[in-house]
């Protein structure tokens, strides 16, 4: 079956960078950087209680990160997964604070993103799109400025389709976000959110009245038939993976 389903064209609309990358990726990066890393911490169990224990496998992930050639060969590698299990369109997304460690600036950031999907369409058979993060517990200001960055050259007009506001919703819920939701759509941005991810069905309501026209996760919608009806009134796209999600 699973060979059978490989050969299905496909399209990845909910991919996060640095939770795709393989523990090849991760070995070859903790060797090359001479940066040691737990590989143990790169997985959770499956009974993990709570979104924030599940965001902590990042850290240990993100150690390797912070240059501009593991950028480039991370996208490569994501890109390399999606294609052996037959996507043809993948979007990728990821936050570029996470990746300022060693003093990468931003526009830096989103160059070499860039670049791993330039050379990874011209290695593999697919396109590569990219969805830039803020963080709901970053500020605002914080936020603003790697959205100011998005019209910046040809290439990241090219490979940057949205953005989107990830995080840990249980501690920083949507409606705080209302302002920098609206400064997005100001700019004209592609906007999907994280929303209803662990339970909170009203963050899913805030979002699209905020003009969302895509929720990532959104299970919490199962929860309750009017958020059912008001995601297909709406026709927002829901970007959740039934094996994971629910």
């Amino acid at each position: 079956m699973k060979a059978v389903l490989k050969q299905i064209p496909k399209l990845e609309l909910h991919c996060h960078l640095d939770g795709s990358v393989s523990i090849e990726y991760l070995k070859s990066q903790s060797e090359s950087q001479q940066v040691g890393i737990d590989i143990e911490k790169v997985t959770v169990e499956q009974d993990c209680q709570s979104l924030a224990e599940y965001l902590q496998s990042f850290d240990e992930i993100l150690k390797v990160m912070q240059t501009q050639e593991s950028l480039i060969e991370a996208v490569i590698d994501v890109a390399r997964q999606a294609n052996e299990d037959g996507v043809k369109y993948i979007e990728i997304r990821f936050a570029p604070a996470f990746h300022q460690d060693f003093g990468l600036k931003t526009i830096e950031i989103l160059d070499m993103v860039c670049e791993g999907a330039q050379q990874a369409e011209a290695q593999f058979d697919l396109d590569v799109r990219l969805l830039v993060c803020g963080m709901k517990h970053h500020s605002m200001a914080t936020n603003q400025a790697i959205f100011d960055h998005l019209g910046a050259n040809a290439s990241i007009t090219k490979y940057i389709v949205g953005v989107d506001l990830a995080g840990d919703e249980a501690s920083s819920p949507t409606e705080a976000h209302e302002a920098l939701i609206q400064y997005a759509k100001s700019k004209n941005l592609n906007i999907t959110l994280h929303a209803g991810e662990c339970g909170c069905v009203k963050n899913v309501y805030d979002v699209i009245q905020y003009g969302a026209r895509r929720i990532g996760h959104g299970v919490a919608i199962f929860q309750d038939e009017q958020a059912l009806s008001w995601v297909k009134e709406h026709d927002v796209l829901l970007e959740f993976c039934p094996n994971s999600n629910l």
